[in-house]
């Protein structure tokens, strides 16, 4: 290639838009104009062109990663869900963002990759099924009173169901949240059955569990066995446990407020009344080293014994005003969140 060959070559970089002097992009009106497909300021931003692979009775809404998918309950591929089992009955609703963007270490997948849903790996979805096992699709814990909590296999019998899944999910209510379960209590007719016409429960659990794990764990704990050793010992400790009401809790430590008082009140009876003792024993004309010996035993008595129960007495009065009474700046019991 000669040299003036060479200098007709054209660069990658002639293909690019050269910046322009103010006064020309003023003149072609230009100055505010964003690029194309650079995603500024809400623009249309490049697409990875996914190729979601749908099932024939499915319509999609879809606008580059979002999408709203009418059908039937489908977690997975065509095979999944009970929407593969029947033909009525299942119908779903499947909101989701960022088609398996988790995969690849957070990377996404590749353009023009085929995705089908994918509970583990989309980025954020909000699911709602006639009919599912919302438990087994979405891998959340069995607990006592699901469906199927009593399968080998942990698989649930389907009901309709709605899930909510994100890196950060919030519930916010302006005037308040509720979490209810149990039947409507309003209705003038027969009482409310689950969506298959089932029984409902009088009041079905509700099950707050961080990890994802309900799975009784093993603890050992030391025994002392005597001669300053310690043997040791398996305790099971349930990881799900129920919740303390407040008003139960109080009325409880309350009646252990009184049993420690009346504990405290014999031993300062007793207190005074050797301290009584101790002074008429002390009078003696004939030994003389007992009426020595009696300031002896009955100043560390007041000091050690009585004082010590009195002040004892003053801090289980205030403990009790801190953390029992509503109006205590310790409180337990809270004033903005109540549960049964």
């Amino acid at each position: 290639m000669t040299r003036k060959n060479k200098r007709n070559v054209s660069r990658p970089d002639d293909t690019l838009e050269k910046p322009t002097p103010l006064t020309e992009r003023i003149e072609k009106g230009i100055v505010n104009k964003i690029g194309s497909h650079t995603g500024i300021f809400h623009t249309k931003g490049p697409s990875l062109k996914l190729e979601y692979i749908g099932a024939p009775n499915e319509y999609v809404i879809k606008n580059d990663g979002s999408y709203i998918v009418l059908g039937t309950d489908r977690p997975h591929n065509v095979e999944s869900g009970t929407g593969a089992l029947v033909s009525q009955g299942a119908f779903s609703i499947d909101s989701v963002v960022g088609r398996m963007a988790a995969a690849n270490g957070g990377k996404g997948p590749k353009p023009g990759t085929l995705v089908a849903n994918s509970f583990q790996t989309d980025a954020a979805r909000i699911y709602i099924s006639q009919l599912t096992d919302m438990d087994h699709n979405f891998g959340t814990a069995l607990c006592f009173g699901d469906p199927g909590y009593f399968d080998p296999e942990g698989v649930g019998l389907p009901r309709s169901g709605i899930g909510i899944k994100a890196d950060l999910v919030r519930v916010i209510g302006r005037e308040g949240v509720k979490i209810v379960t149990g039947p409507m209590t309003n209705t003038d007719g027969p009482r409310e059955t689950n969506s298959l016409g089932g029984k409902l429960a009088v009041a079905p659990p509700i099950h707050l569990i961080a990890g994802n794990n309900v799975t009784p764990r093993e603890v050992n704990i030391a025994i002392p066995t005597g001669n300053q050793s310690h043997g040791l010992a398996t305790a099971t400790i349930e990881t799900l446990q129920p919740v303390l009401l407040g008003g139960n809790t109080e009325n409880a430590l309350t009646d252990l407020v009184e049993l420690i008082g009346e504990i405290w009140a014999s031993l300062y009876a007793l207190a005074l009344l050797q301290a009584g003792y101790n002074s008429v024993v002390g009078i003696d004309p004939l030994r003389s080293w007992v009426a020595a010996a009696a300031p002896a035993t009955l100043t560390p008595q007041m000091t050690n014994v009585i004082n010590t129960l009195w002040h004892s007495r003053t801090n289980l009065l205030c403990w009790r005003l801190n953390y029992l009474e509503q109006s205590g700046y310790k409180s337990i019991q809270s004033a903005n969140v109540s549960t049964t």
